[in-house]
């Protein structure tokens, strides 16, 4: 005779939700925000969750929540569930041809002028009816878009960078890291470069707020030169790094589009009066990954953006 299965029939998906939200916002108060819940609500239904599985999900370290192993474990399971629940009505609504369709895309300055230009302009002529946002941001920033949930993809950059279970990360081209500095520059002709040769001189350098910054002030740092470093000048945008770089401001070491590179050895006249040599050596290179929420449910229009997208920067069109 069968053992009867045992469902756990006190565990409820307003638990699992306030679980995950948890693990996004890092505090019950902004759980409670987000769900439009109060703090005690929310304290409850985690609760609730503990003593259903019988271990801690959730230790306080001041005013932050942080997940235990098991609590990660559970989020890891369940948010896949939370993100396609979530979903239903909306994706019920554009089955049925009742929806507005909206996507929106966290990503940096340096994508949307050159890489994405040409799925973008595909994307629209296949999908018309798609109403497309796109939220600019340094990679760490737009990555945080996407992780709190007010971005649906996000297309970045990353070194290095830990692996999330509740991300699905697809890589698609890599930015490698040279030198920019004005030509006949002496550096352009050294047999060698070496990082003591690079920290002789001023600076320009990407924003502190940027992946670059920090990869190449770690690497530094690492070779116990970071102090030595004159930084003549830090810049938003790399067309800014370019501008100064050619003024004689400095010279400039950060991750590079290959687009632009292209471009710059055709003779693009943005790029006239510097010249680039290539550091991966020194400094590798910066990964640029499609990042989205797991979820077992997709809107088609978001499927389809991100195929268009991943194709696109694959084979380099």
């Amino acid at each position: 005779m069968s053992t009867p299965r045992r469902y756990f029939k006190e565990l409820r998906f307003r638990q699992l939700r306030a679980l995950v939200e948890l693990a996004r916002k890092g505090s019950f108060t902004a759980v409670a925000e987000t769900l439009q819940m109060s703090v005690p609500s929310i304290w409850q239904q985690v609760r609730a969750l503990e003593e259903e599985f019988g271990v801690a999900m959730v230790k306080q370290s001041g005013k932050a929540a942080v997940l235990t192993q098991q609590g990660e474990l559970l989020v890891q399971l369940s948010q896949p569930l939370v993100e396609s629940f979530d979903r239903i009505r909306e994706l019920f609504a554009d089955q049925n041809q009742k929806l507005a369709r909206r996507i929106t895309v966290a990503t940096t300055a340096s994508l949307l002028l050159h890489e994405l230009q040409k799925p973008l302009e595909l994307y629209r002529k296949r999908h018309p009816d798609v109403q497309l946002s796109f939220i600019d941001r340094p990679s760490a920033m737009a990555r945080k878009h996407l992780e709190d949930g007010e971005a649906d993809v996000a297309i970045v950059g990353q070194i290095n960078a830990p692996k999330q279970p509740r991300i699905e990360v697809t890589p698609v081209t890599a930015y490698p890291f040279v030198l920019v500095c004005p030509i006949g520059h002496p550096l352009l002709k050294a047999k060698t470069l070496k990082l003591t040769d690079l920290i002789k001189q001023p600076l320009v350098l990407p924003g502190t707020g940027a992946n670059s910054r920090r990869h190449i002030q770690d690497v530094f740092e690492a070779a116990a030169l970071w102090q030595k470093a004159n930084v003549a000048l830090t810049a938003s945008t790399f067309d800014i790094v370019v501008g100064y770089v050619r003024m004689g401001f400095g010279i400039s070491v950060t991750s590079v589009s290959p687009m632009i590179l292209k471009e710059a050895a055709q003779g693009h006249s943005s790029y006239r009066g510097v010249a680039f040599r290539d550091l991966s050596r020194l400094f590798g290179r910066e990964e640029v990954v499609v990042l989205h929420r797991k979820a077992k449910l997709e809107l088609p229009h978001h499927l389809a953006f991100r195929e268009i997208v991943v194709k696109a920067l694959h084979s380099g069109e």
